[in-house]
């Protein structure tokens, strides 16, 4: 018998492959053929907005973690605002507008009236994969890198010390707005009812930051070089599985900062990039 542990890091890679296909993909085609379509796209980003961007993402975490009832609507609120966002960026490498809007309001819409684990896995994966692919565009994969390691450090504190990010992950459950993939032991899982399976903790939760925050920095190395972002997304697959090395061979389970070890080796494959001249 397959042990469960297994079965469970080979779901995470096929999800997070997946994503990367998606992303990388569509983030080549933007860059080989500019979409002209009327939703989202690549960003002008400053150190400015960045600074911005990370006030406001502290403000947003606080205000979440602080007030149960406005966690509750926001997050609702901002999984479907980012589900449609991603998508469209997706289907817009292939599809003309308005077509590529109509398919990620089609695809939010799916995750909601048939909330199964496969369904809900399917809009996250087009939904992460897209946003990654937009702020990797919009930036260089030094400055890509340099957030990384400092949102790193960020999930540390946030994790071990503050514990705010485990206070966040429980609205999340309580809303039932998961912004992340669930990855259930068995394949049966993902025909499971999305509420159902968060009850009865069938299913491993890996975060949207974790997934998507390595893919800005391999999607930022698409414009230089498609090799350097195939390399740093085999390094962050082989993060994810020391991610779930980790977890696993807990002396006993507790929340964990999973972000790190997939950032870190992400990092490591850029570096081996550049000294390689890829």
């Amino acid at each position: 018998m397959v042990d469960p542990r297994f079965r469970t890091l080979a779901y995470s890679l096929l999800l997070y492959a997946c994503t990367i296909a998606l992303a990388l993909s569509a983030a080549w085609r933007h860059v080989i053929a500019p979409s002209v379509s009327a939703g989202v796209g690549p960003l002008e980003l400053t150190w400015e907005s960045a600074i911005i961007f990370l006030v406001v993402f502290v403000l947003f975490t606080t205000v979440m973690v602080r007030f149960v009832r406005a966690a509750h609507v926001s997050l609702s609120f901002f999984l479907v605002i980012a589900l449609v966002a991603g998508t469209q960026f997706i289907l817009s490498a292939w599809v003309r507008w308005p077509f590529d809007i109509i398919g990620a309001v089609a695809v939010a819409a799916l995750a909601w009236l048939w909330p199964r684990v496969a369904v809900h896995d399917f809009a996250v994966m087009v939904g992460i994969g897209g946003i990654a692919a937009v702020l990797g565009l919009s930036l260089t994969p030094l400055t890509a890198s340099i957030l990384l390691a400092a949102l790193s450090i960020y999930d540390i504190i946030s994790v071990y010390r503050t514990r705010h990010m485990i206070a966040l992950a429980d609205r999340m459950l309580e809303s039932g707005a998961i912004f992340g993939f669930l990855v259930p032991a068995n394949f049966s899982g993902f025909f499971t009812r999305r509420d159902d399976a968060l009850r009865t903790r069938m299913v491993m939760m890996l975060g949207s930051g974790d997934i998507g925050l390595p893919l800005v920095l391999a999607t930022s190395a698409v414009s230089q070089s498609i090799g350097a972002a195939v390399l740093v997304s085999g390094f962050a697959l082989c993060g994810v599985s020391l991610m779930h090395w980790l977890f696993s061979h807990q002396r006993r389970p507790m929340p964990m900062a999973a972000l790190p070890p997939i950032a870190a080796l992400s990092i490591l494959g850029y570096v081996v990039a550049v000294a390689a001249g890829i």
